[in-house]
């Protein structure tokens, strides 16, 4: 995935988003797992997990990583989250928007 601004892209159920700022830590990388991001057990630098396109890609190359998960997430950064989900669900053509709403627990 290149790395971009996430500015541009529209959430097209923007109403769900107040919903997500309690979200923890735990929700992103279990949501991420379940849309098939690798999540590696030893995590990122310090505090914060990390999602990877698959387990046997080059960790070093920074086009693989989709998702930093910081410990303390602030509203703001729980929505960029969401943004980065959608657009690399979109460019890969892996996911949709609403799968990433589906393991959040925000759309049946």
């Amino acid at each position: 995935m290149k790395k971009g601004s996430t500015a541009s892209i529209e959430i097209k159920r923007g109403h769900l988003t107040a919903r997500i700022k309690n979200l923890k830590q735990k929700d992103w990388v279990k949501a991420s797992k379940k849309l098939g991001l690798w999540v590696p057990i030893s995590g990122g630098k310090g505090s914060h997990k990390v999602a990877y396109v698959e387990e046997d890609c080059d960790r070093a190359n920074s086009d693989n990583l989709v998702l930093t998960i910081q410990k303390k997430l602030i509203p703001q950064i729980q929505t960029d989250k969401l943004k980065q989900l959608v657009a690399y669900g979109a460019e890969s053509g892996e996911f949709s928007e609403d799968d990433v709403w589906r393991v959040l627990g925000m759309l049946k």
